[in-house]
């Protein structure tokens, strides 16, 4: 998922910069903001900016398809928290008796 959308994120900005009809109806600052955010990791960010400016998800061009995909998800926190790249503590050598109930 990751993957895809940085991949269509980066085709959509070198089509622009070639002019190339793909690209046409995004402003390449929008291209570039969102493949900051992507390569940054901060999908929290991505999702304010997406829902920010809803015509980003309008038609049925790459770009809206994936964003549209990453939006529902990224929707619940188990699947948004997939996108981050948080180390999970490895629970396994938590002494169990340790705990406190």
């Amino acid at each position: 998922m990751k993957r895809s959308l940085i991949v269509t994120v980066s085709a959509l900005i070198l089509a622009a910069h070639m002019g190339g009809p793909a690209a046409a109806h995004f402003k390449t600052q929008q291209l570039l903001e969102i493949e900051t955010l992507i390569n940054e990791g901060h999908w929290t960010d991505l999702r304010r900016y997406i829902s920010a400016n809803p015509e980003l998800l309008q038609g049925d061009d790459a770009l809206a398809l994936e964003l549209a995909q990453f939006m529902e998800a990224s929707k619940g926190i188990i699947a948004f928290l997939s996108f981050d790249n948080i180390p999970m503590p490895d629970l396994s050598k938590v002494d169990a008796s340790a705990a406190i109930y």
